[in-house]
């Protein structure tokens, strides 16, 4: 049965019971069952408390075609409401979206900047409706409502996708998107340059790392050198791109036989001589389908470590980095190996739903597991950095999902809180934390729509807020909809005092770093 067909009753009260039933209504009330109220009557505290969720019921394209296929709505709460602008999605994740984006023209609204198909507004809800074509070229509908606003100013919001013979209905609590905390531009962090080269094509910018004054960002694009020894004024200097498909998404550095070299994990891996930055060439391929990549210098040889979209993290010794040779590998038993970090051989390695795992890659054709940690907060392993402090061994730990967060996790072996959390850190649930690192007992953190975070770890039971810096502008033209926006690779150069980040919308920035 069709959720259009189950809200179709005659009798007020079966809607509301099928109202509860479907959207997780924990109290109907008589203002949202009853008869209509006036905006005067209605306003602020009559309207039922938002219980955010999603959920999948049969539907198909013809589905939620109405506003009523979604329930009553308490009338006249919109009558004064301004929806211009950007909004945020709270209370639980809703689909790959962080946001709405409203824009009024009279009774029409053009939602998330899309004029081809607006939605309309009333003094009682506003609804739009769209068909849509994903990647694939499968057709889908998207259905969005805004109603009740609630006496502190937020709404109830709904998004529901038919696609197939299903349909996914999310009710999510709907304010006004602003910095973390009512936060300003920045504390102790100020933006010094930036560069977003109108020669670059459109997508996402991935990541970046710095050597000497030489920043090499990976974007959806390619890779991209750029001199920085003026941070004010960052010069690209070359770039590159591979022939073909391909998804480029980390980049490490490193120096052999006279050369440098990027290591670029994309499917397969790309070794790219960058000795001459205004020349780049590819001089070898790995034959691994990464993620992540991280390189180390062991024992008088260089190594590269992947995370790879298989669940593994297979090791090449890349000592000579044209003639990449394999040295063994670890199956960890998850669908992705998302990131990982190395210290001294050993590996921690962020397994996606399979946990953090720390593994010892002395020998790397026999890898030993030292500890693993399953059970984080989201299940999302998904970025790691270790670092020393107190007299033990510590990492810290990201996730990357709703409610994302940084634990500092005890990664001591001969520790009693071995592989447990003991010191934690957010902005704010409906933003998530994305890259992290440690440099000169400060964690640095990319931190998506809340842009970059700095934090003293030298108590790692308690992380102390040291600065911070939003990249994002919630009501900027550059914005859009999706949940993984804003800051998202970071290096940090602590000669000059300055974080690098990519970010996802504006390329490169360049922070001055006042947090010493």
């Amino acid at each position: 049965m069709s959720p259009a067909t189950l809200l179709a009753g005659p009798i007020a009260g079966k809607l509301c019971l099928m109202w509860k039933l479907l959207l997780g209504i924990a109290v109907c009330s008589a203002a949202a069952c009853g008869d209509n109220q006036s905006g005067d009557d209605a306003a602020g505290s009559d309207v039922p408390t938002v219980v955010p969720e999603c959920h999948k019921v049969d539907g198909d394209l013809s589905s939620f075609q109405n506003s009523s296929d979604l329930g009553p709505v308490v009338a006249g709460t919109l009558a004064s409401w301004d929806p211009d602008g950007r909004w945020f999605l709270t209370g639980t994740r809703v689909g790959g979206v962080s946001s709405f984006q409203f824009e009024r023209q009279g009774l029409q609204v053009i939602v998330d900047r899309d004029p081809t198909q607006p939605g309309t507004i009333s003094d009682d809800e506003l609804f739009q409706r769209s068909m849509l074509v994903d990647a694939q070229g499968e057709p889908y509908t998207l259905t969005r409502r805004v109603s009740n606003l609630a006496a502190d100013g937020s709404l109830r919001a709904e998004r529901v996708v038919c696609k197939g013979t299903a349909c996914t209905v999310c009710t999510a609590t709907l304010i006004r998107a602003t910095h973390n905390a009512a936060e300003g531009d920045g504390d102790h962090l100020t933006l010094a340059g930036q560069l977003n080269s109108p020669t670059w094509g459109p997508g996402y910018t991935f990541n970046v790392r710095v050597v000497g004054t030489i920043a090499y960002l990976i974007r959806q694009d390619g890779l991209h050198i750029i001199e920085t020894a003026d941070p004010e004024h960052p010069v690209e200097l070359g770039s590159w791109r591979r022939a073909g498909d391909g998804y480029s998404n980390d980049v490490k550095l490193l120096e052999a036989n006279g050369k440098r070299y990027a290591i670029i994990a994309d499917y397969p891996s790309d070794v790219v001589d960058v000795t001459d930055p205004t020349m780049p060439r590819l001089v070898a391929q790995i034959p691994v389908e990464a993620h992540t990549v991280f390189t180390e210098a062991r024992s008088g040889k260089l190594y590269a470590y992947f995370g790879a979209y298989d669940g593994t993290c297979p090791v090449f010794d890349v000592t000579n980095p044209e003639a990449p040779s394999r040295q063994g590998g670890y199956d960890a038993l998850s669908s992705i190996v998302h990131d990982l970090m190395i210290d001294n051989g050993i590996a921690y390695l962020n397994a996606w739903e399979g946990g953090f795992q720390v593994v010892d890659f002395t020998n790397p054709s026999q890898p030993i597991v030292l500890g693993k940690w399953r059970q984080t907060p989201t299940h999302t392993s998904h970025s790691s950095w270790a670092f020393n402090a107190g007299g033990r061994k510590l990492a810290l730990h990201g996730e990357e999902a709703y409610a994302a967060h940084l634990d500092v996790v005890d990664v001591d072996p001969a520790s009693a809180t071995f592989m447990t959390s003991i010191g934690t850190y957010k902005t704010r649930d409906w933003v998530s934390i994305h890259n992290v690192m440690v440099v000169g007992g400060r964690a640095y953190m990319s931190y998506y729509q809340d842009g970059v975070r700095v934090l003293d770890v030298s108590d790692p039971t308690a992380p102390r807020a040291l600065g911070f810096y939003n990249t994002w502008d919630p009501q900027a033209d550059y914005t859009t909809s999706g949940f993984f926006e804003g800051a998202v690779g970071i290096d940090v150069d602590p000669a000059r005092k300055l974080v690098f980040i990519a970010d996802s919308p504006r390329g490169l920035l360049i922070l001055r770093d006042q947090t010493f």
